[in-house]
């Protein structure tokens, strides 16, 4: 089944929201960042939830990207992903 065939009320003779640099994108835009910040936000509250000992460094490090990152959820969970990613556990940046 198509995406069209699926999303039937999507009109396809119109402008792509995403695209068009008009005011209705920019509320799209926001949205989405508004959408993810509240995304992670929720990830890092479940986390900071856990109680098991053995991700309690998990925690910690997260913990400390929250810190660095005020008001910014997404970004101190990319920051805390990055860290994971990194064998010695330190940012890279």
């Amino acid at each position: 089944m198509s995406a069209e065939r699926t999303f039937d009320f999507i009109p396809r003779d119109e402008p792509d929201p995403w695209i068009e640099s008009t005011a209705a994108s920019a509320e799209i835009r926001h949205f989405a960042r508004e959408s993810l910040r509240w995304q992670a936000q929720e990830i890092i509250d479940e986390v900071l939830r856990g109680t098991a000992p053995g991700e309690e460094l998990a925690r910690a490090r997260l913990r400390r990207c929250v810190a660095q990152n005020p008001g910014k959820p997404e970004r101190a969970l990319l920051q805390q992903l990055m860290v994971n990613r990194d064998p010695q556990g330190e940012s890279t940046q």
